[in-house]
């Protein structure tokens, strides 16, 4: 289990790794990060759309100047865009392509309060539903691989009978803490600060187009590590980032879709003849 829990780990930071291209100040140092950590904070619960989530300060602490967004300067229109997702109160990550291509897939709707409902699969080692609630109760629904690759289920017999089950424990568990802690949107948020500022940052603003269906302006330049990245970054509501892009250099690209920004987590619980408690299961009691 710790091997999943530790590549949806790997998803999350990879998030935070493009994300990074808007992190990054544009001369790499620190200057007026504090002033935008403070209008980070500031955006509180007030994520909805039609707040100004987006407006604030530039990182040399002046006022942003008016007009559309794909006519601010690159490292302007990522700060606006790290602010409003600093802002949002939940929303849905998930991994665009072949799983096996860039090592997992991950498809994850989560919020402030640890809720989240979703899946991850790892190439060879199998996928698994999650389902947490309030940071306090967590469900996974393994599939066959990956039960018999990360929980030492061989027998396939008890795999069968295992098939479609969940697994049910409480944040108190190590093992369920930290599944609950890697699909948290506040843990998420703060690992996206401001603190992290590296050398890389946008350095062009690429056409304005659009993105299903919601009008966009795309930012790029490299990321910390010197691989190519780009942002498509909302132009109408909030300045959200929708898409992230990023390609190393052995030219694997990653994508994330970032998408349903502050709409409700729905976690519906699991019908009790398909939950299986964690502790029943280590003491091998798995015909309740």
């Amino acid at each position: 289990m710790s091997t999943m829990t530790r590549r949806l780990q790997l998803a999350a930071a990879a998030a935070a790794g493009l994300l990074a291209l808007s992190a990054c100040s544009s001369d790499g140092s620190d200057e007026g990060s504090s002033s935008q950590d403070e209008g980070a904070a500031s955006q509180g619960e007030g994520g909805q759309e039609g707040e100004d989530g987006g407006a604030g300060e530039t990182g040399e602490g002046e006022q942003a100047p008016d007009g559309p967004l794909a006519s601010l300067p690159p490292q302007e229109i990522a700060d606006r865009a790290m602010e409003a997702l600093q802002s949002a109160t939940s929303l849905r990550m998930r991994t665009l392509g072949d799983p096996g291509m860039i090592g997992m897939g991950l498809d994850i709707h989560m919020d402030r309060q640890g809720s989240c409902v979703g899946s991850v699969t790892q190439p060879g080692a199998g996928s698994v539903d999650v389902i947490v609630r309030e940071d306090q109760e967590v469900w996974m629904r393994p599939d066959a691989q990956f039960w018999q690759s990360q929980l030492a289920v061989q027998d396939p017999a008890v795999i069968s009978l295992l098939s479609g089950r969940y697994l049910h424990g409480t944040t108190s568990d190590p093992e369920m803490q930290q599944m609950a802690g890697t699909c948290s949107l506040a843990a998420l948020q703060a690992d996206m600060g401001y603190d992290d500022r590296g050398p890389g940052g946008p350095d062009e603003v690429g056409p304005e187009t659009d993105y299903n269906g919601i009008p966009v302006v795309s930012i790029n330049g490299p990321d910390d590590d010197g691989n190519a990245a780009s942002m498509l970054v909302a132009t109408e509501g909030e300045p959200y980032p929708l898409l992230l892009t990023r390609t190393q250099s052995n030219g694997t690209e990653t994508r994330i879709e970032l998408g349903q920004f502050n709409e409700p987590v729905e976690v519906q619980e699991p019908p009790a003849d398909q939950v299986l408690n964690l502790a029943d299961f280590r003491t091998g009691d798995i015909e309740s």
